[in-house]
């Protein structure tokens, strides 16, 4: 939270022991935070993501279900007597073993249902693509932000040897089939640790000799 109005107040709490363990499996914090209006006029807040980078907006009640990178919603908005937006944690849905292992989604990813909004955390530019049924298409790995529950995913193979090895790509490109809206991102969080690893600094295992002791008269 970077600021709110007077009367936006905060409660913290548990979402119970199995949907605690889904927020943190899939990325998300221990406690759900909530803050809500209790003044007499419209109160605002102001919501930051963790890394520099954009806030994307999802309409919840047109898309239904999200599965997103893990650790990529930052918040969402739930209107009064409204259920609350249900942040956990699902398994790569891609069908086959090779898509799981190497599709470039993770093999836990977040889930996000019910809400008004959800705001997820991206970074680069941000392109969506409503996808007709049965259409395909081919994206990096570290691209994908979220889609839909009903986006089918796989892999498949970049190229013959020459394309493997000089293309640039890897062995398989990941394949998005509809129906059902995609969220890519032109540089992912982790795609920008690969372009920046930690430097390690190594230690020295001789430490200085130190000053030798003074000679007797």
């Amino acid at each position: 939270m970077a600021y709110m109005s007077d009367g936006i107040k905060m409660s913290t709490k548990l979402a119970g022991l199995m949907k605690t363990f889904g927020r943190l499996a899939g990325g998300g914090s221990l406690f759900q935070i909530t803050y809500t209006n209790e003044g007499p006029q419209d109160g605002y807040i102001a919501m930051t993501p963790d890394y520099p980078g954009v806030i994307v907006p999802i309409n919840m009640s047109r898309s239904g279900r999200i599965l997103a990178l893990r650790d990529s919603f930052l918040c969402s908005t739930v209107a009064v007597g409204s259920p609350e937006t249900d942040v956990g944690a699902g398994f790569n849905p891609a069908q086959s073993i090779s898509g799981k292992c190497c599709s470039g989604v993770d093999f836990i990813v977040q889930t996000i249902e019910n809400g008004e909004w959800a705001f997820l955390m991206a970074m680069g530019t941000v392109v969506t693509k409503n996808l007709a049924p049965g259409e395909s298409i081919l994206v990096d790995g570290d691209a994908i932000l979220c889609f839909e529950s009903s986006v089918v995913i796989d892999i498949k193979w970049v190229g013959n040897a020459a394309a493997i090895c000089c293309g640039g790509e890897g062995l398989f490109n990941t394949t998005m089939t509809g129906p059902g809206k995609i969220w890519l991102q032109s540089m992912s969080i982790d795609k920008m640790r690969k372009l920046f690893p930690p430097n390690v600094v190594k230690n020295s295992k001789g430490g200085d000799g130190g000053d030798g002791g003074g000679g007797g008269d």
